[in-house]
């Protein structure tokens, strides 16, 4: 060359690559991602030279995409603007109102990515529509996600505004009211003529959803100053108050006890809307949600009347608005947000077990629970200078007494006979509240199942009666179309008899003040035992004390016949399965009976037989509810051969 000045191979072409250390370099943190080559070459000038292949570049631009999302200011690290929330796209939204879930009931993976950042702007730099938009600050539908919101959550601000009869003031013009309020000229929230003045205050009064003396379920429930308030223009619409509500003392046979129970005339107010626009203004805060209100003033720390009764009620007269409850237990109903005890404190609603607690928290996780206490409270604190109230977006009253003075509950002696009546209602509506509490216990599902084999909540007293077209309907099917109780359609079942071996549970009281005499015990246990093996049933003697509670509730879930002497283990009838083998066998002393257990047993389609020593009673041929000397004791007796006929012709359908 020119100069005589000679180029190293490496440039000349004579070789490939340039020279490499003849040391081998030390390792570094990239020597995963960028390997040298192994060849090395000397000569005056050292150079390294880094080869990355395909993957090398895509694991690079993995690691930048993952930063980016990590530390990139995009749009949910900004501010929420106030009394605002995210709203979910069209897209995201189910029919049902719900966000969109997998087949396993989990919010999708692609769903919870899109709360990391807009997808769109990624690429466009805009605010997450894809179009290369910059992102708006004052459109709160540009943000991903609010800080500390969760989904179908109100925000505080949403959760404290005003849902009275007129417009809130503007900030600063509150003492504008002071003086008062005009109702004439106030009601008008957002137009100037009369249909908008009316469409407001119709807006605000409350709606009558499902009545039957002691049940009462409406929409806009008002309280103030220690009493609830419906507000109405037409008081002729609604039942007599003394069939909704009572002073919710307790009843007893004490001279002048029913007038006490009388409702005074303050629980419930009729007003009109007119009357309260002029009353609250503005000034009502909403209570979201259902509320239920037990006014019932005894019985409730008892499991029977706290689950057979108050639940059982609550929940099928809250059932009139979900007429397609599924034999699955599928509900559109959303469980309620509080329960209010109007008279019990907060040990006195608790049986002994703690059943009622079980049950409760294991049927509603997150409902909230208040007391007298807090309705004392807030009497005091809506009945100021300024007056204001609060709003039961819905509200379910339940009162004992008030059912008493109604025709369904007077015979039967059964609070929730009335609820029974309230509106239409699936023949499975007890089954969301079964199921769960069977789940909740770890019953497997084809046990659950079990419930498939039969009619539902259906009286199996009237299966065996004759329909008002004199169509005759056994136990062996139901006609369809036939409309068995109130609001009942019926159809036939929807799996055939199951397979398994059928279990027979006696429930042995002999530690209780309440049980049979020694003598009829073992001879009731010899009888069932011999007849096990005849009939092909399981046997499973328990003493429930010694179970736990959920050992319990899974063990009634797996019965097919229920026995024992009249008592609070009973109570468990509600967790079978109600099938055409189904039954439970009570046990009185010689001419005692109660109907308890056998009018709740046959709420939920499951066959009872009460026996008196070696005579069994069946609906709809009952004997008189009679309580004798000797009901309580300790010397019932029973047939222990006659108790085991009953059960081996009952698995057999004879009976």
């Amino acid at each position: 060359m020119p100069g005589g000045v000679s180029l190293p191979a490496y440039l000349s072409g004579s070789s490939s690559s340039p020279p490499r250390s003849p040391h081998p370099a030390p390792p570094s943190g990239f020597s995963s991602f960028f390997a040298p080559n192994p060849s090395h070459t000397s000569g005056p000038s050292r150079h390294r030279v880094f080869r990355p292949t395909r993957r090398d570049i895509l694991l690079c631009l993995l690691t930048l995409f993952l930063s980016y999302l990590l530390f990139h200011p995009s749009d949910h690290s900004l501010p929420p603007r106030r009394n605002s929330r995210p709203k979910p796209s069209a897209s995201d939204i189910s029919t049902s109102g719900s966000l969109k879930t997998g087949e396993d009931g989990r919010i999708g993976f692609a769903d919870r990515l899109s709360g990391v950042t807009k997808w769109g702007s990624l690429f466009s730099g805009g605010g997450g529509s894809g179009s290369g938009e910059a992102y708006d600050h004052d459109d709160e539908s540009s943000l991903s996600c609010a800080v500390g919101s969760l989904a179908h959550e109100k925000t505080f601000g949403e959760s404290v505004q005003t849902h009275g009869f007129i417009k809130a003031p503007a900030l600063g013009d509150g003492d504008a009211e002071d003086e008062g309020e005009d109702s004439s000229d106030a009601v008008v929230a957002d137009g100037d003529g009369e249909d908008d003045e009316n469409d407001t205050l119709d807006g605000s009064a409350t709606v009558l959803k499902g009545f039957q003396p002691g049940w009462t379920l409406v929409d806009k429930l008002y309280l103030y100053n220690g009493s609830f308030y419906v507000v109405t223009d037409d008081r002729e619409q609604w039942p007599e108050l003394r069939l909704m509500t009572s002073t919710g003392l307790p009843a007893n046979g004490d001279p002048g006890n029913e007038e006490a129970r009388e409702p005074k005339g303050n629980e419930i107010l009729f007003i009109t809307p007119a009357h309260a626009a002029k009353l609250w203004g503005h000034r009502v805060y909403q209570m979201d949600g259902t509320t239920w209100l037990f006014n019932d003033g005894q019985f409730i720390d008892h499991y029977y009347h706290f689950v057979a009764e108050l639940l059982m009620g609550t929940w099928r007269t809250y059932c009139s608005l979900d007429p397609d409850i599924t034999a699955a237990g599928e509900t559109s109903l959303p469980p309620p947000k509080r329960i209010w005890f109007l008279h019990q404190a907060v040990n006195e609603w608790r049986d002994r077990p703690r059943f009622n607690s079980l049950v409760l928290f294991a049927l509603f996780p997150s409902v909230s629970i208040l007391y007298p206490e807090d309705f004392a409270d807030m009497a005091v604190m809506t009945a100021s200078t300024r007056p204001k109230a609060f709003v039961f977006e819905r509200a379910l009253l339940a009162d004992r007494s008030a059912a008493f003075r109604g025709q369904w509950t007077a015979p039967t002696s059964r609070t929730v006979a009335s609820a029974l009546q309230v509106g239409k209602t699936s023949r499975w509506w007890w089954e969301p509240i079964r199921r769960q509490i069977l789940r909740y216990s770890g019953v497997s599902e084809d046990v659950i199942a079990r419930n498939l084999e039969g009619y539902g909540s259906i009286d199996p007293a009237m299966l065996g009666a004759v329909n008002t077209h004199g169509v005759a309907v056994g136990d062996s099917g139901i006609k369809a179309g036939l409309s068995i109780g109130a609001g009942l359609d019926t159809v036939e079942p929807l799996a055939p008899p199951g397979t398994y071996t059928p279990i027979v549970t006696y429930i042995s009281r002999q530690k209780s003040r309440r049980h049979l005499t020694p003598e009829s015990h073992d001879n009731l246990v010899s009888a069932l035992q011999r007849r096990a093996q005849k009939a092909n049933f399981e046997l499973i003697i328990v003493e429930a004390e010694h179970m736990t509670k959920e050992e319990q509730v899974a063990l009634a879930a797996r019965t097919t016949i229920m026995l024992g002497v009249h008592g609070n283990g009973l109570t468990h009838l509600v967790w079978m399965p109600a099938t055409p083998r189904s039954a439970v066998i009570e046990m009185f002393f010689k001419g005692g009976f109660a109907r308890d257990y056998q009018w709740t047993a046959h709420a939920l389609g499951i066959r009872h037989f009460a026996f008196q020593h070696d005579q069994f009673f069946t609906a709809p041929n009952l004997p008189n509810v009679d309580y004798p000397e000797g009901f309580q004791g300790e010397q019932i007796t029973v047939d222990g051969e006659k108790v085991a006929d009953v059960i081996e012709a009952r698995l057999a359908g004879r009976l």
